[in-house]
């Protein structure tokens, strides 16, 4: 299945939702085996819309549709570099750091800058992250 569009996506998944029923409704043990091309119609929709609500919407937790195959990209269109160990950094790039800054809000969450400007502006920084909470 190619990505659709969200709407197209959702009409496919009230399809599917009715092929899922179809099945339960026809297997012959409780427990039997969803079969392959509704696992690969679930699999699909689950990269277009979000994975909790196709796994909710066909009665299957999230984690075995991700586990499945769900949420991931399948389709690869170029080849993945090699795994590279070893990367040279020219020593030019980094500059030293002139200010470090780490808050912490009283909810626990912190934010951690470092910056490599002379004169940075954090008040406007500092004042967001302060306040959203």
């Amino acid at each position: 299945m190619t990505l659709l569009p969200p709407t197209q996506a959702e009409e496919q998944l009230s399809h599917l939702v009715q092929q899922f029923t179809q099945w339960r409704q026809s297997r012959i043990t409780p427990r039997g085996r969803i079969p392959t091309p509704l696992w690969a119609q679930a699999i699909a929709l689950s990269q277009v819309l979000p994975l909790a609500r196709v796994a909710k919407q066909l009665g299957l937790t999230p984690h075995t549709l991700k586990r499945r195959g769900g949420g991931t990209v399948t389709a690869v269109t170029a080849p993945r570099p090699a795994a590279v160990n070893f990367v040279e950094v020219n020593a030019a790039v980094w500059r030293t750091p002139t200010a470090e800054v780490e808050v912490q809000r009283t909810d626990g969450a912190r934010l951690r800058i470092t910056y490599g400007e002379a004169t940075p502006a954090l008040a406007p920084l500092l004042q967001t992250f302060l306040e959203t909470h």
